[in-house]
Order: structure tokens, then C-alpha cells, then sequence
């Protein structure tokens, strides 16, 4: 088991209309299942988009992952990101941290910066792999190409059930694999999301459940308010009705949309 010399730094940058909270290796029990089920499904290259990305941790996260635990040897990437905040995404691009977030790391994790004085510079074979493209609405992106993975964790609590509806509808015209969510309107994801022929990736669900340990809370806490729309905290995993798609974060396009 690896050992990590300290906690996760979080990230938190704020603007008028969004909170970009953020942080490295957030959830490391999705990111070894969603790569493992990248390898089992055998393509040679994956697309990937990343929506509301905030400053890119959770995207350089991503690729750190796919090159210290040698994915690379069995497919490529491209890895798409963006994000509301023009801010943000310059941040993003520009790839220096604090460098407390190094303190959350395993040495080849760390080994992917360069440290300098009080900043961690992401290095340039990871960046490489990056392409954090102009700010953007994800209720108003017009993809491109179609992505065979779409990230968007944390901010469908900012929409409406209705407009959350309409978004998943959307990414499902240009996402044609795995979709990556969380932070959603727990009554109606199962309903949106099979509508669109996905199913839950169900390994693992309570190890990435509780690694949601900022949201995680033992009571859940309601905060709904102009602009939030759905609980942001997550509670107890339990095998509730439907829990399968309510706790979980990971979801696949099935063949068969019935499935």
C-alpha cells in the first residue's frame, strides 16, 4: 500500500459566480477503476473532456495517474478541458501550484513537478498531454468530436433537475463510452442517464463513495439556494433504492440501452 507523507491540500479558488473547488488526487479509488476499465475495454487511444475543470488539478491528476502506473504502455490520450471561468482556465494552463499539494503525493506522483521555492510547476511530459481549451458553459459546449470519456464531477448541483436533463441528453450525442459524474440530482440520474443507454460501473462503488471525503458527511446537509440546486454532501453509502446509480460515479454506454 503506498504511503503519502500528508492530506490532500485543497484548492478553493472563487469568482463572483463560481467556486472552483479542487484539489489533487482527490479520488484515487475512481481513478484506478476508471483506468482499469480503459485497458479492459482495449482501445489503442481514448479522447477525453473534462467540463467544469476548474484550475486542472483533477485533469493533471488524471494524466499523472495514466503515466506513473504505466497505462501509456497500452493506449494514448488526448485529454480535452474546460471550464466557465476564463480564470480558471488560464491557471490551468499555466500549471503552478502551491506547493503544499506536493505534500499529499507518493514520489513518483511528485516526481510529475518541478518544485520551485514555494510553487510546483506541472512538468512539461505531462502537459504535453493537455489541451485546456477557451472557457466554456458545459450547458452551452459545442463539442467537436465525439469523446470517448467525459468528466464533469461537482456541478450539476448548480442546475436545475430539468436543465440537468437536457446536459446529459447532450453529452450523450458526443460521449460514446464512459461518462465520469458526481454531485447530481440524486432523484432523477437514473432516469437521465439511462435514457441516454448508460449504466453504472458498479466496482468499487463504496471505496469511490468514500473517497469523496470532502462531501462525505455522516448527516446530509441541505444547502439549497439561488444558484445551488441540489444537496452538495454525500451521505452514508447505503443499498437504498437505486443506490447503484445514486452512489455511484462512474457509468458506462451499454450496447444495449435496456441493460
Amino acid at each position: 500500500m503506498s504511503s503519502y507523507p500528508g492530506k490532500i491540500t485543497r484548492l478553493r479558488p472563487v469568482t463572483e459566480r463560481s467556486i472552483g473547488t479542487t484539489a489533487f488526487f482527490r479520488n484515487r479509488a475512481l481513478l484506478n477503476v476508471l483506468f482499469d476499465e480503459l485497458r479492459k475495454c482495449g482501445q489503442p487511444h481514448y479522447s477525453v473532456l473534462f467540463h467544469a475543470s476548474s484550475i486542472g488539478a483533477e485533469v493533471y491528476s488524471f494524466v499523472i495517474h495514466y503515466l506513473v502506473k504505466d497505462y501509456s504502455e497500452d493506449f494514448s490520450l488526448t485529454v480535452d478541458a474546460t471550464d466557465l471561468e476564463p480564470g480558471f482556465v488560464e491557471y490551468a494552463r499555466n500549471g503552478r501550484y502551491p506547493a503544499e499539494i506536493l505534500d499529499g503525493l507518493d514520489g513518483s506522483e511528485q516526481s510529475c513537478f518541478v518544485r520551485d521555492c514555494d510553487t510546483a510547476r506541472v512538468a512539461e511530459s505531462v502537459r504535453q498531454h493537455t489541451n485546456f481549451m477557451d472557457a466554456a458553459d458545459f450547458m452551452q459546449f459545442r463539442a467537436r468530436r465525439e469523446y470517448d470519456v467525459v468528466v464533469l464531477l461537482n456541478a450539476l448541483i448548480y442546475v436545475p433537475a430539468e436543465q440537468q436533463a437536457r446536459l446529459l441528453d447532450r453529452i450523450g450525442s458526443y460521449n460514446s463510452r464512459f461518462l465520469v459524474t458526481t454531485g447530481f440530482h440524486s432523484d432523477s440520474i437514473k432516469a437521465d442517464l439511462v435514457r441516454n443507454g448508460y449504466r453504472p460501473v458498479n466496482r468499487e462503488l463504496k471505496s469511490i463513495h468514500d473517497g469523496w471525503t470532502d462531501r462525505r458527511v455522516n448527516a446530509p446537509v441541505a444547502e439549497h439556494r439561488p444558484g445551488i440546486y441540489a444537496d452538495w454532501s454525500l451521505p452514508e453509502y447505503a443499498e437504498i433504492d437505486d443506490y447503484q446509480y445514486k452512489f455511484c460515479s462512474v457509468f458506462v454506454k451499454s450496447a444495449d440501452p435496456a441493460t
